[in-house]
């Protein structure tokens, strides 16, 4: 593991190029750009089948949210709501017609998701602290931190090890490997992938390619097998990072009762997003012995988030991103 982290700490991008970004989802990968997303799933019959987006971002209204801190939450909330609406929406496609889930059920589900996950990473620790403190004879808000901190990293890391041993999981977790390998062969090869996109002018919707992009997802796909499906720009360093940052935020903010305590951590919780924003997005674009050791525990981590997947995988996340990439050199022609 540590090669593998080691591997990953040192090929940081330091150039101007775009930042791509993504998702897996059900059977696909979610491609996102600064103007443009791109979902591309297989379906019951084997094809490639992509919608793209252009989704509608504050930032691009408004000079507040493309402040530090303000942005990453801004981000954050923006990223939340369009994964969730392209998980149901690769759930739609993936299924068979008879089994698709209906939209009520599947917002159900993710409702139920939010507020489980809610309980479990604000108010458990927020409760469980003073009885841990009470047991070992402990007491100050210092203290306090270290054992709610220690406390929800232990729950994180528990949740995360749950869900990789979970075996309906597991396609998602090789998608979320396809989606990293990806991103790496185009990030490692910009200067031919963009040769291969160089004299497109329009982009199927719907996985129809001219010549240059079809070349450009074989030629992801061929540089993205030996890549690592690890990356230091992922939703799972974004966890650590967010876990680190609460214990250091709830140092200063940290009144006394039960019932103000959740208030506090829930209000806080935009802040906090929006300051590991900021720590991710420094860390994954520089070296040195202080960020790699801020990079390092959520890449180990993503040993368990991340499969490695197969080529026809690589496929479907090699389309998303050259459908992705047409998008955006569109936009930037109009």
């Amino acid at each position: 593991m540590a090669e593998n982290v080691g591997r990953v700490v040192r090929k940081v991008s330091k150039d101007n190029r775009p930042s791509y970004g993504g998702q897996a989802v059900i059977e696909g990968v979610m491609m996102r750009g600064p103007r443009h997303m791109v979902l591309s799933v297989r379906d019951p019959d084997g094809k490639v089948v992509s919608l793209s987006r252009t989704p509608e971002s504050l930032a691009q209204r408004s000079k507040l949210a493309r402040l530090p801190v303000i942005r990453g939450a801004v981000s954050l909330w923006e990223s939340l709501s369009l994964g969730i609406q392209m998980l149901m929406k690769s759930a739609e496609i993936a299924s068979p017609e008879e089994e698709q889930p209906s939209e009520s059920a599947l917002s159900l589900a993710v409702l139920f998701a939010i507020v489980v996950g809610l309980g479990v990473f604000v108010l458990l620790p927020a409760y469980v602290t003073p009885w841990i403190m009470k047991s070992l004879s402990v007491s100050g808000r210092y203290w306090a931190g270290f054992i709610e901190t220690g406390f929800r990293l232990m729950l994180l890391v528990g949740y995360v090890v749950s869900i990789s041993r979970m075996e309906d999981i597991q396609r998602v977790l090789e998608y979320h490997g396809a989606e990293h390998k990806v991103i790496w062969a185009y990030e490692n090869n910009t200067v031919s992938v963009e040769q291969f996109l160089g004299n497109i002018d329009t982009c199927g919707s719907q996985g129809g390619f001219q010549g240059g992009s079809r070349d450009a997802v074989e030629f992801l796909v061929e540089k993205a097998v030996p890549e690592t499906t690890l990356h230091p720009r992922c939703g799972t360093s974004f966890l650590f990072i967010a876990v680190i940052v609460t214990w250091v935020v709830f140092l200063f903010v940290s009144p006394q009762g039960f019932v103000a305590r959740v208030a506090a951590r829930l209000a806080m919780l935009p802040v906090i997003a929006g300051i590991a924003h900021e720590v991710l997005k420094n860390s994954s674009r520089r070296e040195g012995l202080f960020w790699n050791l801020v990079k390092a525990p959520g890449i180990a981590m993503q040993k368990l988030t991340t499969r490695e997947p197969d080529k026809s995988q690589l496929e479907v996340a090699a389309t998303s991103l050259v459908l992705l990439m047409c998008a955006e050199s569109n936009t930037g022609r109009a």
